[in-house]
């Protein structure tokens, strides 16, 4: 849907990350709204473990922008294509992904798109390691939330082309792949397949076939 730039901000000077809606989708209403959306839900969810949306807005020609938090790390997938982790790794990063699920479930916000590309494991001091869950850009967002948001947010604009099925196939719950309703527990299944990839190396189903991995799963 656009691109993601790493900036600095003239003031503080400290680094963020810019993602910027690209002219082709600024076209198209369900992308901009899905791109308000993504704002939205991740300025709204305060938790060590959501990388969080700072500001959104329009750049001076007009262009969606959102602005993040930096995260400076290596992202999981990158982890995993190296091996297995170890055991006591791997509960830790599922513990505090679960608990950032927990929040924005809490109000009112489906991920559905966990997988390894989307967490980013930042090092601490002392080695400790600190999982960051970004990307809410094709969230669900309650009702309630829409109703609260921010000025501007297209709040009753229904999201098909850009929301019914999306998601990423090998993480993705059975409900989530047939477009049915989903809730928080549809981001709890791609969690599960996620904590297998992290302690196995590999995805429980592998196929290059999107519609056989669905049909797998």
């Amino acid at each position: 849907m656009g691109e993601v730039f790493l900036v600095e901000h003239t003031g503080t000077r400290k680094h963020m990350a810019l993602k910027l809606l690209n002219d082709e989708m600024g076209k198209i209403p369900e992308a901009v709204a899905r791109f308000e959306r993504e704002a939205l839900a991740a300025s709204e969810i305060y938790h060590p473990n959501v990388v969080p949306a700072i500001d959104s807005g329009h750049t001076s020609d007009g262009a969606l922008f959102v602005v993040y938090e930096y995260a400076e790390g290596q992202s999981l997938y990158e982890r995993i294509i190296q091996g297995p982790l170890p055991v006591p790794l791997a509960l830790r990063i599922a513990r505090q992904v679960a608990s950032a699920l927990r929040q924005a479930h809490a109000v009112g916000v489906i991920h559905r798109d966990i997988k390894a590309e989307n967490i980013v494991l930042v090092a601490g001091d002392g080695g400790d390691v600190t999982a960051k869950v970004l990307d809410f850009g094709i969230a669900k967002v309650s009702s309630e939330l829409l109703s609260e948001g921010a000025a501007g947010v297209h709040k009753s604009l229904v999201l098909t082309r850009f929301g019914t099925a999306l998601g990423t196939p090998a993480y993705m719950s059975p409900e989530q792949a047939v477009g049915a309703e989903v809730d928080g527990r549809s981001d709890l299944y791609s969690l599960g397949i996620l904590l297998y990839e992290m302690l196995t190396g590999r995805l429980p189903f592998e196929c290059e076939n999107p519609s056989e991995l669905l049909r797998l799963h």
